[in-house]
């Protein structure tokens, strides 16, 4: 275009500045229109997404049955120091909805502690078990020595600790309590850090051997007292052999107290 004095250079800026104005103005359009699309192809893609996440059963909520079903369990309630886990399910799996409420149960030959399975089944219109993986822990605290013991010790308050341990690898005879111990003679030795049991202890000998005792016999309120010697060391309620002083003759008996055995 050729400008012919400043007349016609007013019109081209004006024309220039409209033009400009015009451009921007679409572009805005053009990237309203984008947006707009973007939006309604997100809405479109993620309704059927929530449609058909809709459709399959909560992974979670099948975890819930089955920690629900061993916390509530006979043989866990009331014991201290129980923890329930209930172990991994793949989230990719899809079962169908359950239109009922979901029931779970121990399978045949399960346990209920240590590591266990806890079966989930859907009873529903479209019904599917799963086999879910869960552990229950129950801790205790147990006596154990505090340092090496040789058979025959007695043991003291300062031979005991205590420690904290899983009950799956405990016996059924450990102790707890201190004044289950204290007293008590080694029937073997113990390493440090041993767990004390029943199985290791037994009542001190009240009665020595070579020791003169009462040796009592009779019955139905006949009672004949006669003075004897032990021939074993016991422990009350122990059996052990005396020899009669008077007769020379050798009976066995069972220690009642201190120096006190009542013949068989």
């Amino acid at each position: 275009m050729m400008i012919n004095g400043p007349r016609d250079a007013k019109k081209l800026t004006t024309l220039n500045k409209r033009t400009h104005g015009q451009c921007a103005t679409a572009r805005w359009l053009t990237i309203a229109i984008a947006a707009l699309a973007l939006c309604a192809t997100l809405a479109l893609g993620t309704a059927p997404a929530v449609a058909e996440e809709a459709q399959f059963h909560a992974i979670s909520a099948i975890k819930a049955s089955a920690a629900t079903f061993l916390n509530d369990h006979k043989d866990i309630q009331g014991q201290a120091n129980t923890t329930v886990k209930i172990g991994h399910i793949d989230t990719r799996l899809t079962l169908p909805r359950c239109s009922a409420p979901l029931e779970a149960f121990l399978p045949p030959g399960g346990n209920i502690s240590g590591k266990t399975t806890v079966g989930v089944r859907c009873q529903g219109s479209r019904p599917w078990t799963l086999y879910v993986p869960a552990s229950v822990t129950s801790v205790t605290r147990v006596l154990i020595t505090n340092a090496p013991l040789r058979r025959g010790h007695v043991v003291r308050a300062e031979d005991i600790g205590q420690q904290t341990r899983d009950t799956r690898s405990l016996s059924r005879a450990y102790l707890s309590n201190p004044q289950q111990v204290i007293g008590k003679v080694l029937k073997r030795n113990l390493a440090n850090k041993a767990l004390f049991t029943s199985a290791v202890l037994t009542e001190p000998h009240i009665i020595q051997k070579g020791q003169q005792v009462t040796l009592q016999a009779g019955s139905h309120g006949l009672n004949v007292s006669v003075t004897a010697m032990a021939l074993n060391d016991g422990a009350v309620g122990e059996k052990i052999r005396v020899k009669n002083l008077s007769s020379s003759k050798i009976v066995e008996g069972t220690i009642l107290a201190s120096g006190v055995v009542q013949a068989d």
